[in-house]
C-alpha cells in the first residue's frame, strides 16, 4: 500500500510543494531517526506484485474514515489516495465525519473501518511508539499493529539510561518499522518563515513554537 502512493505528486497537489515525504514512521527532526534511510519509493507495479502475493490479485476494497478539518486537506487527501491506489487495483470507499470532536472519538474508541487519517505524532519517538505501536498498551491512536521485536526494543529504550543507548535502539525501531510499516508514510508539512534582521541569527525552534521571551530587538 506505502508503495502506491506518490507522496511527491500529493505535497505538489495539496500542498502546493510546502512539505517534504517521510523516511518512516516519526519526522527527521524525532530522536532516533535515521538520516541515511531514503523516502519510500513509489512503484505502483512491485504494489501490485506483492497484493498479488497476499491473494488481492483482483480488486480489494477498503472503507477510510476520514475527518474534513484538522488536518485541512484531509478530503482533498482522501480522494487522492484513492485516485493512486485506483491505479493498482485497490478501490476505497470514503466515509467522511464534520464532527472533528467525534472524529478524534471514533479513532480513540477504535470504531473505525480498514483506515483514517491521522493529523500528526508528539515530537516524542517514546509517545509515538508507546500510544500507537505497542499492542500491549493499546493507547488511544493505537488501531491494531502488532511488532513484538519493535516492542521488545521499547522496553530496552525504557530500561536504558544512557542517551546514544537510546538513541541507538529508536534507531533499531526506525529500520524495522521500514521493513514493516504500521500506516502510510507521507509527508511533512514545511513551514516558511520570514525573519526580521533584527533578530540575528536567530531560528525558529523544531517544534515550531515561539517564544516572545525569548526574542530581543
Amino acid at each position: 500500500m506505502n508503495l502506491g502512493v506518490d507522496r511527491k505528486a500529493i505535497i505538489i497537489r495539496i500542498l502546493g510543494g510546502a512539505g517534504y515525504p517521510l523516511k518512516g514512521f516519526i519526522s527527521p527532526y524525532h530522536f532516533g531517526a535515521d538520516p541515511d534511510q531514503t523516502s519510500l519509493v513509489y512503484d505502483p507495479e512491485q504494489a501490485k506484485v506483492l497484493l498479488s502475493q497476499a491473494g488481492y490479485g483482483g480488486a480489494l476494497t477498503l472503507t477510510l474514515d476520514s475527518p474534513t478539518s484538522l488536518p485541512n486537506e484531509a478530503v482533498s487527501l482522501s480522494k487522492i489516495v484513492t485516485e493512486q491506489w485506483r491505479q493498482i487495483g485497490v478501490n476505497v470507499n470514503i466515509v467522511y465525519t464534520e464532527d472533528r470532536e467525534e472524529y478524534a472519538n471514533k479513532v480513540r474508541l477504535k470504531d473505525i473501518h480498514d483506515m483514517c487519517i491521522f493529523d500528526s505524532s508528539p515530537l516524542s519517538t517514546y509517545r509515538v511508539l508507546k500510544e500507537k505501536i505497542d499492542a500491549r498498551f493499546e493507547g488511544s491512536w493505537w488501531e491494531g499493529y502488532h511488532n513484538a521485536e519493535v516492542e521488545r526494543m521499547l522496553d530496552k529504550a525504557q530500561a536504558t539510561v544512557n542517551e546514544a543507548t537510546r538513541e541507538a535502539i529508536y534507531r533499531q525501531c526506525f529500520n524495522l518499522l521500514n521493513e514493516d510499516p504500521p500506516w502510510l508514510y507521507l509527508y511533512n508539512y514545511e513551514t516558511i518563515t520570514g525573519v526580521s534582521p533584527k533578530l540575528g541569527d536567530w531560528r525558529l525552534p523544531v517544534h515550531g513554537v515561539i517564544e516572545p521571551r525569548n526574542l530581543f530587538f
